[in-house]
């Protein structure tokens, strides 16, 4: 018996709940953010280095959540909206009125963030192949899971509690190095550690069905996923640090102004959360390869 048939639920009407529980999130999320990038003289994430990161992380969370809530019913206009979200949030910015300034670094820091969160979406939705019964019983139990009101305060706490874990500890680190905490430290902090949070309680949440839906892999292929998932992520890194090099090149930076140098310091800052990033997306693609490897062998056996 398939799982759609197996829960007594309208799949239809459990995808309808979730999605609209992603569309309440989006309002949530989309209204302060944009409220807090338009603030009169406020520079968003507390200056500095830190700059980029947040529009990192910031854009990439629109992206991961937009893409979820399936305007018109397609991940992929959710992604759409979301990169050309990023373009108008900045280009409004430059109104006089508001006090602030238009950057292209701003700007291509919030692509990719956008960028990676629509890779993360395609490497996990793509574990099962479209049009099976496989992907039917995978969508069907991450409805399940993001229907439930439960499940989204479990998320919550979860990456609170991350956030005090290890936001506090980062935070401690940089005033015992430093004797005192900048605006713009604390606020990475916060944003590293929620980020790390909102990753592991997303696995958490999304464990709680996976396992009833999805074939088994072999032990001796999931050590083969560490050595896949490291070459994926070499290779954005790789990518990354030639994006870097090309927008600041090494005698670009020589005797450049103050402000470019801080521009290119705010990618080496924006690395780490980029790298961190790069892990989840090479994990995740690597475990749906061999995903997708295990659901050929089970469907040639049972033809056999």
């Amino acid at each position: 018996m398939a799982f759609t048939d197996s829960i007594g639920v309208d799949p239809a009407a459990l995808a309808l709940r979730a999605r609209n529980s992603w569309r309440i999130a989006l309002v949530c999320y989309l209204v302060p953010v944009s409220i807090a990038t338009h603030w009169p003289r406020l520079g968003f994430g507390g200056g500095g280095v830190f700059d980029k990161f947040v529009h990192f992380l910031a854009f990439g969370t629109l992206a991961w959540i937009w893409m979820h809530a399936k305007p018109f019913g397609r991940a992929s206009i959710g992604f759409a909206l979301a990169a050309a979200w990023v373009y108008f949030d900045e280009r409004t910015q430059a109104i006089e009125l508001l006090g602030r300034t238009f950057s292209i670094y701003d700007m291509i820091a919030g692509w990719l963030g956008v960028l990676m969160a629509g890779a993360l979406f395609v490497a996990q939705r793509e574990a099962t192949a479209p049009g099976t019964q496989e992907r039917a019983d995978a969508e069907l139990a991450q409805s399940m899971v993001y229907s439930r009101g439960s499940s989204w305060m479990i998320a919550a706490a979860l990456t609170i509690a991350w956030v005090l874990m290890l936001g506090s500890a980062m935070v401690l680190w940089d005033y015992i190095s430093l004797g005192e905490v900048f605006l713009g430290t604390f606020v990475y902090a916060v944003g590293f550690s929620g980020f790390v949070g909102a990753a592991f309680a997303t696995y958490i949440v999304e464990r709680m069905a996976r396992p009833r839906v999805l074939p088994i892999v072999s032990p001796r292929a999931r050590a083969a996923r560490l050595l896949g998932a490291a070459a994926i992520a070499l290779m954005l890194m790789a990518a990354f640090n030639a994006l870097v090099y090309l927008m600041f090149p090494t005698n670009m930076i020589e005797g450049a102004s103050e402000d470019l140098a801080l521009e290119r310091e705010g990618f080496s800052v924006l690395s780490r959360g980029f790298a961190f990033a790069t892990v989840l997306v090479a994990l995740t693609a690597q475990a749906t390869i061999l995903q997708r490897r295990a659901s050929t062998r089970a469907s040639t056996h049972d033809v056999r």
